[in-house]
């Protein structure tokens, strides 16, 4: 029988599959892992992806967790190839691409893209940001392995107070291996009673001034820069253009309960206005603030756009 299409996916540019919350890495102020054992059941997931494309959705996320602990991984990417998804990305922390077979084994089963999980260029401070001694070295031998591949490579780079002080060198580290493209993720310390977390999410001064200095190397070495949950108000008028919304993604979440939601309602994206909110010109399409942001720091440093 035909899968129909869904009304969430009519509008979406982008399909993600949350697979499970297993992971093989215990990173700061991820609490994927922690899940329990719920998991996106492989059917299922080749359903979604179905309706998607019956809703003309022609990118497909797979994520979780970490999606390289699923054995039928190179089974759903070759499931998507075959259903005609234009892009095929997996979002993963890059450990088991150190092993060649593997690697491999993706690439041929139509791996188009990669994101890549990020900590720093300083191989002590990545492995203890993820709690794994030798990942650093396993996810810089995975991209020696992929130097003469085709694939598009992306990482997704966690902004802590410890991560900050070297983000210009961990953008030319990466840099240097591959990835043309950085997204920067502001450390969430939401839902969680690690009394540490709101304590590792930087100051909105430090943050500024790392972006700036992020936003220099990736005009000298042509690379693509954009930031997650830094609201256009949180940033000087120069930084602006670096600020994505959740929105802009276009992006249908499946999670391991096999609910599908849009990225933006997730409240990891922000939602937390202010009374002062109302009167940015901004306001359209502005996540807002996250909650634990404003626990952390206080509202001062969000004040409203006037109108141009």
């Amino acid at each position: 029988m035909r899968s129909q299409p869904l009304p969430i996916f009519r509008q979406a540019r982008w399909l993600e599959l949350s697979l499970d919350y297993r992971c093989n890495l215990r990173c700061l102020g991820c609490r994927a892992c922690l899940g329990g054992d719920e998991a996106l059941p492989t059917e299922r997931a080749l359903l979604r992806m179905k309706q998607a494309r019956a809703s003309g959705v022609q990118r497909l996320w797979l994520g979780g967790g970490e999606p390289t602990l699923r054995p039928e991984l190179p089974s759903l990417l070759r499931a998507a190839r075959s259903l005609g998804f234009r892009e095929r990305l997996v979002q993963t922390n890059g450990v088991r691409l150190a092993y060649a077979p593997y690697r491999q084994a993706l690439l041929d089963a139509g791996l188009t893209s990669l994101r890549l999980n990020l900590k720093s260029a300083d191989a002590a401070l990545h492995d203890g940001l993820c709690a794994s001694p030798g990942a650093h070295a396993l996810l810089d031998q995975a991209l020696a392995g992929l130097a003469d591949s085709s694939l598009s490579l992306a990482g997704d780079l966690l902004l802590t107070r410890r991560t900050l002080p070297g983000l210009s060198a961990t953008l030319r580290h990466y840099a240097e291996r591959g990835v043309r493209a950085f997204s920067f993720w502001l450390l969430s310390a939401q839902d969680t009673d690690d009394p540490s977390l709101p304590g590792e999410i930087p100051s909105p001064g430090a943050l500024v001034a790392a972006l700036r200095a992020a936003a220099e190397v990736a005009a000298e070495l042509s690379l693509a820069l954009e930031s997650l949950h830094t609201p256009w108000c949180l940033l000087p008028e120069d930084l602006r253009g670096l600020f994505r919304p959740a929105a802009d993604w276009g992006l249908v979440v499946v999670d391991p309960s096999d609910r599908p939601f849009s990225l933006e309602d997730s409240p990891m994206e922000g939602g937390a206005y202010l009374p002062d909110c109302e009167r940015c010109a901004r306001r359209a399409g502005c996540p807002g603030p996250r909650k634990d942001y404003l626990a952390a720091h206080g509202p001062e440093a969000f004040r409203p756009i006037a109108p141009s």
